[in-house]
């Protein structure tokens, strides 16, 4: 991920240079994000109170893998750690 902090103005005069860019580094998806809004203010739009951001860890959702000898998220593989979700970017 890179984040940039430009100058006030239209994202339009810089993607012409960043297509270059990408295309230079051989990127073929990429995805600009501009005009965001502030996380807070949606998180307290969705959820309403804010008070379980104090308590949540992530960390939990972590288990130790034997095999692969890394951490991963149960929730998003069976006991054999294959998927249960299938990819989001299907392979070509």
């Amino acid at each position: 991920m890179i984040k940039l902090y430009l100058p006030l103005t239209e994202i339009s005069e810089f993607q012409r240079i960043f297509d270059l860019l990408f295309h230079f580094l051989k990127i073929d998806k990429y995805l600009i994000l501009n005009d965001m809004v502030d996380g807070k203010n949606l998180i307290k739009n969705i959820y309403g109170n804010l008070k379980f951001l104090d308590s949540y860890n992530p960390l939990k959702n972590l288990k130790w893998n034997d095999k692969d000898k890394i951490w991963m998220n149960h929730k998003l593989f069976i006991e054999k750690f294959e998927p249960i979700y299938p990819d989001l970017i299907p392979k070509e």
